[in-house]
């Protein structure tokens, strides 16, 4: 068994160990996040053949790991501990915060590396049956995006407390991105396969709730024949409440895990996780 960096040419194999291991995978997020951080990608080979991944993204102080995950035919054989231990050891001297989003039955593997539960996170899911609602091509022109970077830049760091964009801004540049910017809110939303739409991130200052219900409005209006799913962290009641109120359902469930300095993020203004 050999770990070693990712390659590009390992995209498409990497997207068949997602779909037997059950994450959601985008080809283009991955290649983007080898883009910007190639020493964080790391596969795990047999006989030259990838059976494992684990990645992640630096932002300015924190980083946060991604897509681990361990083909089926090679679990329970001590990869997944070597290829986390193999990233976790470059980041956490280099990073005073990391996170992740964990499935529910790897959190005390988590925890034993030093990481603590933070929020619950749920994956709702909307498949076109949504409640009578109005839109109108003046709503939508209220929505336009033309200020977005300026908006994201603002409310994002407001949120996570540092400078996320070098990334973040290349993430929402996708040919199928819709983006939504008013005063106190932005949202993002992409084509991720043919059968559907992911929605975020997607933030809004608390006390603007109707800002974020135009948004909604507006993602079902433009994505309404693609099924629409979005993570929501469900401390955020009125995230919650916005997404079952338009009949989204929740189908599954992670939790936030973060390692080292504690970090003050405002939960309250995520309505929708980055992929």
């Amino acid at each position: 068994m050999y770990i070693g960096w990712l390659k590009f040419v390992d995209v498409p194999e990497l997207i068949k160990i997602a779909e037997e291991t059950g994450w959601l995978l985008d080809g283009y997020h991955v290649k983007l996040i080898m883009m910007h951080a190639p020493h964080l990608c790391y596969g795990a080979y047999e006989e030259g053949v990838l059976v494992g991944a684990v990645m992640a993204i630096e932002f300015e102080t924190s980083a946060m790991i991604k897509y681990f995950m361990v083909k089926p035919s090679h679990q329970k054989q001590g990869i997944g501990r070597r290829l986390f231990n193999t990233l976790f050891g470059v980041l956490k001297d280099e990073h005073p915060s990391l996170y992740l989003h964990a499935n529910p039955q790897l959190k005390s593997f988590f925890e034993q590396s030093g990481f603590k539960a933070v929020m619950e996170v749920g994956r709702f899911l909307n498949v076109g049956k949504v409640p009578p609602f109005s839109f109108t091509n003046a709503q939508a022109k209220e929505l336009d995006g033309g200020n977005f970077d300026a908006t994201i830049r603002k409310i994002d760091f407001e949120t996570f407390g540092e400078d996320r964009m070098a990334f973040m801004l290349d993430e929402m540049e996708r040919n199928s991105s819709l983006k939504f910017a008013l005063p106190n809110s932005f949202q993002h939303s992409s084509v991720i396969n043919a059968r559907g739409v992911y929605l975020g991130p997607w933030q809004c200052r608390p006390g603007f709730e109707d800002e974020a219900e135009k948004m909604m409005q507006g993602v079902l209006y433009f994505r309404g024949l693609k099924k629409v799913l979005a993570d929501v962290p469900l401390g955020n009641a009125n995230a919650v409440a916005l997404f079952e109120k338009y009949h989204f359902q929740q189908k599954g469930t992670f939790v936030h895990m973060c390692y080292g300095e504690p970090r003050n993020v405002k939960f309250e203004n995520i309505y929708a996780f980055s992929l």
